[in-house]
C-alpha cells in the first residue's frame, strides 16, 4: 500500500497535482511552475512530485537544461488512477442527472396536482 500513500499523500496537494495532470492531457511543467500553480513552496512541490514519480504516476524528463514533469502515460498505476477518477466523476455526474430528473418529475407532478 506504499504506492497509495505516495499517490494520495498526507494532504490534498497530491490530489491537486493529480487533478492538474488528469484534467490537462499532455500537460507538462517544471517544479517552479507547478509550485506557482499550486501556490506552495518549491520544497513542497518537489516532495509531492517525488512521491508521485516514485509511485509511477508522473515522470521527469530532461529537455535541454530543464527538467519537466508530466503524467507517466506508460504506467499501469496512472491508467488505473485516471480510470478511477473518470469512474468517480461519472458516478457524481450520473447522480446529479438523476437528481435533476427526480426534481423535475416532482415539480411536474405538483403542477399537475395543483391544476386539478
Amino acid at each position: 500500500m506504499d504506492v497509495l500513500k505516495n499517490i494520495f499523500g498526507k494532504n490534498n496537494i497530491h490530489l491537486k497535482v493529480i487533478r492538474i495532470f488528469y484534467n490537462n492531457n499532455g500537460y507538462f511543467n517544471n517544479i517552479t511552475g507547478l509550485a506557482k500553480t499550486l501556490d506552495v513552496s518549491h520544497v513542497t512541490a518537489r516532495k509531492v512530485i517525488s512521491d508521485l514519480v516514485d509511485a509511477g504516476i508522473l515522470k521527469e524528463i530532461d529537455i535541454g537544461k530543464s527538467m519537466v514533469i508530466k503524467a507517466n502515460d506508460d504506467s499501469p498505476y496512472t491508467n488505473a488512477l485516471f480510470d478511477f477518477i473518470s469512474t468517480v466523476q461519472g458516478i457524481k455526474e450520473s447522480k446529479s442527472i438523476e437528481e435533476i430528473i427526480e426534481k423535475r418529475s416532482r415539480d411536474t407532478t405538483n403542477i399537475r396536482t395543483a391544476s386539478v
